[in-house]
């Protein structure tokens, strides 16, 4: 059972995620906490498709 706790967990930090940052003024790809790339919104699905 603590098992798939922990697992179900790790798969959510694996998917990666579109976020606009209001302070930078650009888009990000999050995996988990972890800024991935940093770009235009297109630049950013771009990545996402070739990396998910």
């Amino acid at each position: 059972m603590l098992k798939s706790l922990f697992s179900k967990n790790s798969n959510k930090e694996q998917t990666l995620k579109l976020k606009f940052s209001k302070e930078d003024n650009s888009w990000l790809v999050l995996k988990g906490h972890s800024i991935m790339f940093i770009g235009q919104q297109e630049q950013c699905k771009l990545y996402m498709s070739n990396f998910s």
